[in-house]
């Protein structure tokens, strides 16, 4: 029986084939995902022994809505090479799975060995702002492995961006369109102080409802604003948890003064992040430079 009840069973010999459509289908597929910027894991038979339900080359593409489509073996071995996939979607790091069919992963006897690696390595970067700042940060990171989202309530301002925009009309709106994942980003800058705070708002309630948090979660303001904003968020702990995390004033210390400045600030500080770069700090505390790479993934988020 096929674990995820999904496809078509033929018989071949002693060996059974499960699986929903062909290659080209998954091919297809992982198109289709990569044009959304739909995060997902392709996990590929790459070496077989002895007797096994699926060849190599045989494909599964596991998505972030926990939906599979395509098979590399069924039963226990796809149970097992969808959990690694979990790992590969929070941290987007490939990974080899071996298999051994002669115990618990099976009885055929043989072993198999996968590998997972995720579908797109480009990172949902959303902008709250389509404003001076958040215009600069599109065309400076048109080149970058971002996949940017703008959001913004003023329509004409979103006119002629070539990401996906959201017009929100509200900050509660948001919470119905952000799914954050451990490897999204988001910059707030919106047209307003008090406006700014409502988006983070909305931003820490997404996170709760999907129990994770970003990995980047900046603010662009002053410290003065930052000590404004912390008194909002005193009242209630697992916020004042959060905010103690938001980066704000965003982006590294450079001296940025124009928009392209900050943008180039936040862009540099953001990437760092997700590749998982530590900082030389001063003994007060301020970001030197960077000396090591380590991978953190974010903890879930705690309901409110």
């Amino acid at each position: 029986m096929n674990l995820f009840g999904f496809g078509r069973v033929a018989k071949g010999g002693d060996v059974t084939i499960r699986g929903r459509g062909d290659l080209p289908e998954l091919y297809s597929l992982l198109a289709e995902m990569t044009a959304r910027g739909e995060e997902g894991v392709v996990a590929t038979v790459i070496r077989t022994t002895r007797s096994v339900p699926r060849h190599m080359g045989s494909k599964m593409v596991v998505r972030r809505d926990g939906s599979v489509s395509g098979s590399v073996g069924g039963g226990a071995v796809e149970a097992r090479v969808f959990e690694e996939a979990q790992l590969v979607l929070n941290d987007g790091l490939c990974r080899r799975v071996v298999l051994n069919l002669d115990g618990d992963a099976g009885v055929c006897g043989g072993e198999v060995e996968v590998f997972l690696e995720p579908v797109t390595a480009v990172v949902p970067f959303w902008i709250i702002g389509a404003g001076h700042v958040g215009r600069a940060l599109l065309e400076m990171g048109a080149s970058l492995p971002f996949r940017f989202f703008v959001v913004d309530d003023r329509e004409e301002f979103l006119a002629e961006l070539k990401p996906a925009v959201t017009r929100s009309d509200s900050p509660r709106e948001l919470v119905l369109n952000f799914q954050p994942t451990p490897r999204s980003a988001v910059i707030i800058a919106s047209r307003h102080h008090d406006l700014d705070g409502d988006y983070l708002e909305a931003i820490f309630e997404a996170e709760a409802k999907a129990g994770q948090c970003a990995a980047y979660l900046g603010v662009v303001g002053s410290r003065t604003k930052a000590k404004h904003m912390e008194k909002r968020f005193a009242s209630r702990e697992v916020w004042r948890r959060r905010f103690a995390e938001v980066t704000i004033p965003v982006g590294m210390a450079i001296g940025a003064e124009t928009p392209p400045e900050i943008a180039l600030s936040i862009l540099t500080e953001g990437l760092a992040v997700m590749r998982g770069a530590d900082w030389i700090q001063s003994e007060q505390g301020q970001a030197l430079g960077l000396y090591r790479l380590q991978h953190r993934p974010r903890e879930r988020m705690p309901s409110p």
